[in-house]
């Protein structure tokens, strides 16, 4: 069987044909194919020899584009492992399924997710809270107790319209958990087949974000902090995602054991661990003099002991151990709305009002300053963890943190004087709140 290269350009382009099954092998990951069907539906699946001997054996990974191709490398590799252990994953496979057939019992929906979180989402999404958060808010409420066999296309349909009533793009974001989870649920014989084929979003977004904020919106944007009536850890929070643009979720979650020579100006860092990064990849984060210090006063406002948990920004809720995400999202718009456009700084709130800014645009914000300052794309791209899927990744395996230290003090000097300009406010004291 011949084999290439495997890119996203190259899935992405891949025809269904009209007969038979089209079959894409990677050259990089020995056994893992890319299969299109005539319907147009597209999965991984990984081929191997199992340790008794037995003929080749076919083991599926799931469906294209819910699995990517890093994660399906990834997973295939995994397998590989188990398989030198002595595991058959299709024969596995089989067992599960047919126990489940034979017991007679029904799979409530409720349960259905509850594996999915566990076994799928937890294991490969490093935002699998985000789809605990959609899964508990939006459809839990709904489809709870229901047997997951008897849910239809319609049922989903009808759903996603009532929640698309009030929020369109969380209606996007539920059909695409949805997805995954069903055909999860397919591919490990928990189900038959998915409601969801079929299934188009019930709300047209728009191309993808561009939003960034002008300088003088930052300036805005950072002054109106101090007097939203926002949780400290939350302000706190927000201004260390101005400084070092690393994703809200891994900002929220940023705990004590993941920073690392904070007594040292010229060494602190944020080491964020594998299992928080979307690319499943360890990040380094230097932790320039401003950025150390907004972390130093989170710590010390409590106690130094950082919280149960030791995550270091504080939620406004007694029972929660670290800051929320989304809770980073409310509190932007909370801000954004309690702004008046009045005086000197009437054009940029207008402009804040009128197209206002999420938590992942003040990501973006980072990365285009720090164009527009001249820092070389490769320093930029290794400040965002952004992973390049090619044979060259796998054999450059520095970490550039002198780069993204000089990257990021850059960035930092220029976030100083845009605030320096802002009347009555003083950058020095700035860095001790």
């Amino acid at each position: 069987m011949p084999t290439e290269l495997l890119t996203d350009a190259r899935l992405r382009a891949a025809a269904p044909p009209p007969a038979g099954i089209l079959e894409l092998w990677d050259t990089k990951t020995s056994g893992l194919c890319f299969r299109v069907m005539p319907s147009g539906v597209r999965s991984w699946s990984f081929r191997y020899i199992p340790a008794t001997g037995a003929k080749l054996r076919r083991a599926t990974l799931g469906r294209y584009p819910q699995i990517g191709l890093a994660d399906a490398r990834e997973a295939a590799e995994a397998l590989r492992a188990r398989v030198r252990g002595g595991a058959d994953p299709q024969a596995e496979w089989r067992a599960a399924r047919d126990a489940t057939r034979q017991s007679g019992v029904t799979l409530a929906f409720d349960a259905l997710a509850d594996l999915y979180l566990e076994r799928y989402a937890k294991r490969r999404k490093a935002s699998w809270k985000n789809d605990e958060l959609y899964l508990r808010a939006h459809v839990r409420p709904a489809w709870g107790p229901r047997d997951a066999a008897l849910i239809t296309r319609q049922d989903a349909t009808r759903l996603l319209f009532a929640i698309a009533e009030k929020a369109p793009v969380s209606a996007n974001r539920v059909r695409s958990i949805l997805m995954q989870v069903f055909a999860w649920a397919v591919d490990t014989g928990l189900l038959s087949e998915t409601p969801m084929l079929g299934v188009k979003k019930p709300h047209k977004e728009g191309r993808g974000k561009t939003r960034t904020l002008r300088d003088d919106e930052l300036r805005v944007l950072w002054q109106a902090l101090d007097n939203a009536g926002l949780a400290a850890g939350t302000i706190a929070a927000l201004r260390v995602l101005i400084l070092l643009g690393q994703r809200p979720g891994e900002v929220a979650g940023m705990a004590r054991d993941e920073l690392v020579r904070l007594g040292d100006a010229r060494e602190a860092a944020w080491e964020i661990p594998p299992e928080r990064m979307k690319a499943r990849r360890p990040h380094v984060v230097p932790l320039p003099p401003f950025a150390r210090g907004l972390v130093e006063a989170a710590m010390a406002s409590r106690n130094g002991t950082a919280g149960e948990g030791g995550f270091i920004f504080a939620s406004r809720f007694a029972d929660r151990q670290r800051l929320a995400r989304h809770s980073l999202s409310q509190a932007l718009r909370r801000v954004i709305d309690g702004l008046e456009a009045v005086g000197e700084d009437a054009e940029a709130v207008a402009r804040l009002k009128a197209d206002p800014p999420t938590p992942h645009d003040l990501r973006r914000t980072l990365a285009s300053g720090l164009s527009r300052l001249g820092i070389p794309r490769e320093d930029r791209q290794a400040v965002l963890a952004h992973v390049h899927d090619d044979v060259h990744a796998v054999y450059d395996r520095y970490e550039r943190t002198r780069e993204k230290r000089i990257a990021l003090e850059a960035w930092e000097r220029h976030v100083s004087a845009v605030l320096a300009n802002a009347p009555g406010y003083n950058v020095l004291q700035l860095r001790r709140r």
